[in-house]
């Protein structure tokens, strides 16, 4: 749907490390990084990523989007994303958001 909607899309896929999104992050230049968990276990590496990024002094220049069946809004706030998708529309319609607010 992200493609469809214009944006220009990396998939990284799935069970990818720290590493992973790091070096993914400096080839692409993204200005959104999309983040999904469909088991909870998988929930808390969302957090390890958001603050490698805050570590990195990199986390301000990517807007961080999260969504998946066992997440909400509370779980958005707690790992620092910039929001919380509950689908595919809904996620579309946030990043055309950031990407307007960015472009003031």
């Amino acid at each position: 749907m992200m493609e469809g909607a214009g944006f220009e899309v990396f998939d990284l896929g799935i069970n990818n490390s720290v590493e992973s999104y790091l070096a993914a992050i400096e080839k692409h230049n993204p200005d959104i990084l999309g983040m999904s968990a469909l088991l909870t276990t998988t929930m808390p590496y969302m957090k390890v990523v958001i603050d490698t990024l805050k570590e990195k002094g990199i986390r301000k220049d990517i807007v961080v989007l999260v969504g998946g069946a066992p997440l909400n809004e509370a779980f958005a706030e707690h790992v620092e994303a910039d929001a919380y998708c509950r689908d595919a529309a809904v996620a579309v319609a946030t990043a055309k958001k950031f990407m307007q607010i960015r472009k003031k």
